[in-house]
């Protein structure tokens, strides 16, 4: 199952370009957390994004009280746990645990109730877009993504979810953009020889002559822009995609 490949970069030296070829690998920059800033307007969120920093190292300096420039890797480690796990409405305890299994951070509960409280008075727009969407969702029992695809919790079992609320819109959101791009990339990579072999969620991964290499990371850079640009019109597109070639998929990252 290449959509779910171990992280380590064994498994993904295995993957290699033919010989005269290149992979060329782009994916987008916290593509999920730039959609829940642009859906929930939060402020603070999109003003990080247009001047180019890091929300992992945003957050981690807001839970820690230290400025910026002073975040350590791990703490940054431990802020990637706080984003993702709160961005879908996790409770103290549920983030703890998420802390632990996905990022190997060891958080108490107390430790993470503490960052939930930081998290939210960072994002208050986020917060409130969460509540009016949670809301919304459980009085009609379905919720819509920004490119309007319907989710119908009357016809799941489980019914209304709240962290499904949550969710439908931002990841929705982001594999809408991902679809934006695949429409034009046949356009932009047209003369240049290069063959799209695979998709990881929001990582496009091309197969590519090594002369080719140059034009063929410019090209799919402009086509992700434009995708996400084509749902979100008034985005900030700074540090949006990460680009890089390799004679394998580990190297390519």
């Amino acid at each position: 199952n290449v959509q779910n490949l171990p992280r380590g970069k064994a498994m993904r030296t295995l993957f290699s370009a033919p010989a005269g070829r290149v992979l060329v690998v782009a994916d987008y920059s916290q593509i999920e957390l730039r959609v829940a800033a642009l859906v929930s307007g939060d402020r603070n969120m999109l003003d990080a994004y247009a001047q180019g920093k890091d929300l992992h190292q945003m957050t981690a300096a807001a839970v820690a009280k230290i400025p910026f420039e002073e975040v350590t890797p791990d703490q940054r480690q431990a802020a990637k746990a706080v984003n993702f796990g709160l961005l879908y409405g996790q409770g103290a305890k549920g983030l703890a645990r998420y802390a632990k299994t996905s990022y190997g951070t060891d958080l108490s509960e107390q430790e993470a109730q503490a960052a939930r409280t930081t998290f939210f008075d960072t994002y208050p727009d986020l917060r409130r877009w969460q509540q009016e969407t949670a809301n919304e969702a459980e009085r009609t029992q379905r919720v819509v993504t920004p490119g309007g695809r319907v989710r119908d919790f009357t016809t799941e079992k489980g019914g209304y979810r709240y962290t499904e609320a949550l969710n439908t819109p931002i990841q929705g959101g982001a594999a809408e953009v991902l679809l934006a791009t695949l429409d034009q990339l046949d356009t932009h990579l047209d003369g240049i020889d290069a063959l799209l072999v695979n998709l990881v969620h929001d990582e496009i991964v091309l197969d590519v002559a090594e002369a080719d290499t140059d034009l063929a990371k410019e090209a799919v850079k402009e086509a992700m822009v434009e995708g996400l640009l084509s749902q979100f019109p008034n985005a900030s597109t700074v540090n949006l995609v990460e680009v890089h070639a390799g004679r394998d998929w580990a190297e390519a990252k």
